[in-house]
């Protein structure tokens, strides 16, 4: 596996999920570009972060298990994401969690029975993550944020400092060798793809000489 061509980590575990390449790996985060890809989703504009994610799991689980038109059983896949908007305060002002949907159903997903399930395409996107081990409560994934805003900080990186994402990979049922991650939107986005156009100009001149 080449980590700088699109590809599914091996923190999937076999399952379906998003696929990324690595444009950049420092020792403590990676910069990500992140292909387009479609979520069942489900979002609050309240509420603390452990209720809200048991609610929108629930709500998500039960909509791939059948609570659909058709009743259909859709594959769950990883990772179980949250998306936390933060308010002036850095409060969690919006929440939403998404399940990826599986290649099978992109086309055509299942229509939500719960009109708080809905579907939405993640655009294609550059960002930071790190990881961390362990069964996470809120309180690690907001340490982990800083800690990567902290890193960011430090290697001069510009980030979209009022949103971050959790991506959690296991079912409750694993105890060990847990992967978590945290992630934050690159800001500006463009400078990346500048960087790699201009990257691959150097590259081509050099082959011409």
């Amino acid at each position: 596996m080449d980590p700088s061509e699109f590809h599914v980590p091996d923190s999937y575990r076999g399952s379906e999920g998003p696929r990324f390449k690595v444009l950049e790996s420092k020792d403590d985060y990676e910069v990500r570009m992140y292909e387009s890809s479609h979520w069942a989703k489900t979002r609050f504009e309240e509420g603390n972060l452990e209720n809200c994610s048991s609610t929108g799991f629930w709500r998500l689980f039960n909509y791939i298990r059948g609570e659909n038109e058709g009743g259909q059983k859709v594959a769950m896949t990883v990772p179980v994401t949250s998306y936390v908007d933060l308010d002036d305060d850095g409060k969690c002002k919006r929440f939403a969690m998404g399940f990826y949907t599986p290649a099978e159903h992109q086309e055509n997903p299942p229509v939500p029975k719960d009109s708080t399930v809905f579907h939405e395409t993640d655009e294609g996107c550059v960002m930071y993550a790190t990881h961390f081990g362990g069964f996470a409560k809120e309180k690690d994934w907001r340490e982990n944020v800083d800690k990567l805003k902290q890193s960011l900080d430090r290697d001069g990186k510009g980030y979209v400092k009022n949103k971050y994402i959790t991506a959690g990979h296991d079912p409750p049922f694993r105890l060990f060798g847990r992967h978590n991650e945290v992630l934050l939107y690159a800001d500006p986005q463009s400078s990346f793809e500048t960087k790699k156009k201009g990257d691959e100009k150097q590259e081509s001149a050099g082959v011409s000489e």
